[in-house]
């Protein structure tokens, strides 16, 4: 499950990224107000694989727990201050849209790697 987890990544890496290159940003989509039910439904469903690996290891990954944990903040934060993560959002894109997203490609590949080598420690 954890190389599903890695995948999952790796293959959101590769969307953020491509469609930022062909000039279409999925970044931008899901950031959008109206498109709330799109973001949180790929934060639950992050929230979802990383909470079966967390609940069924033994012993506890902690470095899955960080990231579960990475995920759930940022679900509570979409939905106990919208318009704060909106305004964050769009401050952050406007700022400078090309850095943000290379760094989301770069979060996903970060926390891909933290997958992997999670399982490593067990």
């Amino acid at each position: 499950m954890i190389f599903f987890l890695a995948f999952v990544y790796i293959f959101s890496a590769f969307v953020y990224f491509y469609t930022n290159k062909a000039g279409y940003s999925f970044l931008r989509y899901i950031w959008k107000r109206k498109n709330i039910n799109v973001y949180l439904s790929t934060e639950i469903f992050y929230l979802i694989i990383t909470s079966f690996i967390v609940f069924t290891s033994n012993p506890l990954n902690w470095i899955i727990a960080i990231l579960m944990f990475l995920h759930l903040f940022g679900i509570a934060w979409l939905v106990a201050s919208p318009n704060n993560f909106y305004q964050m959002a769009e401050e952050s894109i406007n700022l400078d849209s090309a850095m943000v997203e290379n760094m989301v490609v770069i979060m996903f590949l970060i926390y891909a790697g933290m997958a992997l080598f999670s399982r490593i420690l067990i």
